[in-house]
């Protein structure tokens, strides 16, 4: 009999355990009758807040491309010890300027590490990369383990002299489908 109690209580626990399995119904939909519902603690995002946009300097280290991150120049940069330069939407067309947007991340919990897209629109004409005779009119870059909390700065620079067009360039920041700032940048010669 003992046997009997110890199989059932191995068949109860089978049960229970496949239930809290059930996968959760679409969004939107109600649990099925006796279905467990599954919550996500993931981090949740409620958008951020700009300290600075414009022109910068940095110390910039650039690492090719990984997937998920469509550069002009194949590489993408890591910024550290950045100063803001000017606040504004003015940005000169020059060689070694540096343009961006510095935020913090607002959200829960402080310090979770998130994915960030910067999305660039180029002006009209786009730009050319001679090297490759790939045509941009704008690009999408992941940046995986964003902190929330976090000071962070997204932005673009000016490398080489062909990436220079001038014109307005609009960034957007998103964390998935949810765009969380926008700011337009005209880049004009210098007279």
């Amino acid at each position: 009999m003992r046997k009997v109690g110890f199989i059932l209580c191995l068949l109860m626990a089978a049960a229970v355990g496949a239930a809290a399995q059930t996968p959760a119904p679409a969004p939107g939909q109600p649990p099925a009758s006796g279905q467990p519902t599954v919550v996500d603690k993931g981090p949740t995002i409620s958008g951020l807040t700009v300290t600075h946009a414009g022109t910068y300097t940095a110390t910039s280290t650039s690492a090719p491309a990984r997937a998920g991150q469509l550069s002009p120049t194949a590489t993408v940069g890591t910024e550290t010890g950045w100063h803001f330069v000017s606040d504004g939407t003015d940005i000169p067309a020059e060689v070694g300027t540096r343009f961006g947007i510095e935020f913090r991340l607002d959200g829960e919990p402080l310090g979770e590490g998130v994915t960030l897209y910067l999305a660039l629109s180029f002006p009209p004409q786009g730009l050319r990369n001679p090297n490759t005779g790939a045509l941009l009119h704008g690009t999408r870059i992941a940046f995986p383990n964003v902190k929330i909390g976090a000071l962070t700065l997204l932005g673009y620079g000016f490398d080489n002299a062909w990436e220079i067009v001038p014109g307005a360039w609009t960034e957007q920041i998103w964390y998935k489908d949810q765009m969380l700032a926008e700011r337009t940048f005209t880049v004009s010669k210098t007279e």
